[in-house]
C-alpha cells in the first residue's frame, strides 16, 4: 500500500471549535498564557500550541491563526469552553477579550505538498484565515471560515484538482508521521513530554507562561513514566486497545491509534511505559513483533 505523503489532502476537522481574541494587547497576554509562540507572529502567520494546567497538563491544544486585528483559536474536539473559562479567568486588566465564534468557524487543514499554498488558494473562494502550521514531517496549514461559505470552499477544493480526506485516509496519514489527537493517543492526564508534543507545541525561547516550571523541570530531568510512540508491527492492524507487551510478557502499553499498512505490516500509536518507549525497542502486539520507531509522535 502506497504511503499517502506525497499527496496533497484537505482533512475536515469539524469536532474542533473556534474561539476569537480581541484587543491591542491580545498576543501579547496570550504569549503569556499558553506554550507557542504568539507574540512575535505576524499577520498570515500562525502556530499549533498548548494550554496546560498549573500542574502542566494538556488542558487542551489547539491551532492559532493571526489577522490583522485578531486571533482565531480553534481549539481541540470538546476543550474550548474550558479554555475559554480557563483564558477569561487569567485575563485581569489586559486589553484583550476572548469568545467564541457565533456564527461559528469552520477549520480545515492542508497536508502535504504545497499546503500553503493550497490553503492561501482555497482562502481566495471564502473570507478564510490561513496559517502555516509546524506538524512535523508534514507540510500543514490550517484554514478557519465560515461555516455559511463551506459549500464554496468544497467547489475550490474540487476545482484545486484535490479532495477531502476520508477518515481512513486522515487516520492513515497522521499514524504515518506520528501524529496524535487530542482525546484519542493523548488527553488531560498527560503533560507535553508524555504526548511526544515538546518539540512540536512550544517554544523554548520565550518568557513564562502558564506551567512552564513544571514542563521545564520534566525536560531536564528527562525521566517520563510513559510517552506516546510510534510501533511498527509485523502482521495486519489490530485492534485498539490491545496491550503492548514486553519480551517477559509484562503489560507495557496501549494502542491508541492502529492502521494498516500492507497485507502483513501495520503502524500504531501507543503510550508505552519506561523504558519500553525507546526507539528500537522490540516488543509484541497479539503474539507479533512490533518494534518502536526512531521518531517521535508529534
Amino acid at each position: 500500500m502506497e504511503s499517502l505523503s506525497n499527496d496533497t489532502l484537505v482533512v475536515p476537522e469539524a469536532g474542533r471549535a473556534c474561539a476569537v481574541v480581541t484587543g491591542s494587547e491580545r498576543a501579547t497576554w496570550l504569549n503569556g498564557v499558553v506554550t507557542c509562540e504568539v507574540a512575535k507572529l505576524q499577520p498570515g502567520q500562525g502556530a499549533f500550541g498548548l494550554l496546560l494546567s498549573k500542574q502542566g497538563k494538556i488542558q487542551a491544544d489547539f491551532y492559532v491563526a493571526v489577522g490583522a486585528d485578531r486571533l482565531l483559536l480553534a481549539f481541540a474536539p470538546g476543550t474550548r469552553d474550558l479554555a475559554i473559562g480557563e483564558l477569561s479567568r487569567m485575563l485581569v486588566m489586559e486589553d484583550a477579550e476572548i469568545e467564541a465564534v457565533t456564527p461559528e468557524l469552520g477549520c480545515v487543514c492542508v497536508y502535504g505538498p504545497r499546503a500553503l499554498e493550497l490553503s492561501r488558494s482555497l482562502a481566495g473562494a471564502v473570507h478564510a484565515q490561513v496559517a502555516p502550521l509546524d506538524r512535523g514531517t508534514l507540510e500543514a496549514a490550517v484554514l478557519l471560515f465560515p461555516e455559511a461559505e463551506r459549500a464554496a470552499l468544497d467547489g475550490a477544493v474540487r476545482a484545486a484538482g484535490t479532495r477531502f480526506a476520508t477518515d481512513d485516509e486522515w487516520l492513515r496519514l497522521r499514524v504515518e508521521h506520528g501524529i496524535g489527537l487530542f482525546g484519542v493517543d493523548y488527553g488531560l492526564t498527560d503533560n507535553p513530554h508524555e504526548a511526544g508534543l515538546e518539540r512540536r507545541a512550544i517554544s523554548w525561547n520565550k518568557g513564562c507562561y502558564l506551567g512552564q516550571e513544571v514542563v521545564f523541570m520534566q525536560d531536564a530531568r528527562g525521566k517520563l513514566k510513559r510517552r506516546l510512540s510510534e510501533l511498527a508491527i509485523d502482521g495486519p492492524a489490530v485492534p485498539l486497545g490491545t496491550k503492548v507487551l514486553a519480551s517477559d510478557g509484562a503489560e507495557v502499553g496501549d494502542l491508541t491509534s492502529v492502521v494498516s499498512t500492507g497485507e502483513s505490516s501495520a503502524l500504531a500509536l501507543a503510550r508505552l511505559k519506561a523504558p519500553y518507549f525507546e526507539p528500537g525497542a522490540v516488543l509484541a502486539v497479539a503474539g507479533r513483533p512490533a518494534v518502536v520507531r526512531g521518531r517521535k509522535a508529534v
